[in-house]
């Protein structure tokens, strides 16, 4: 028997989140709003106080599923090529220190 991956598109993220607030259910609503294919959640790290899972999911473009995951304060902790994140805050960064310096 031969495993052939069915999913050209096959991402991992990796979130993180306080314990009391992490529902698997609310990262699946996330994402499936979105036309992101879930494949699975799973546990990789958990404690008392934070609990981190790796989703596996199947899409095209990932950039407003990992924005509406930051919003329910998911921390992605994964990098990603189409996550803009970084480079808005950066963007925002240089505007708020040029304005300061006036």
């Amino acid at each position: 028997m031969i495993a052939v991956n069915l999913v050209e598109n096959e991402v991992l993220i990796k979130v993180l989140k306080n314990a009391s607030a992490f529902s698997f259910s609310e990262i699946c609503q996330i994402l499936e709003v979105n036309n992101v294919k879930l494949f699975s959640v799973a546990l990789s790290n958990s404690s008392n106080k934070d609990i981190e899972a790796v989703v596996k999911v199947g899409t095209e473009d990932l950039t407003t599923a990992l924005r509406l995951l930051r919003e329910f304060e998911y921390e992605v902790l994964s990098n990603h090529e189409e996550d803009d994140f970084f480079d808005e805050l950066r963007d925002r960064s240089k505007y708020l220190d040029k304005y300061l310096n006036i």
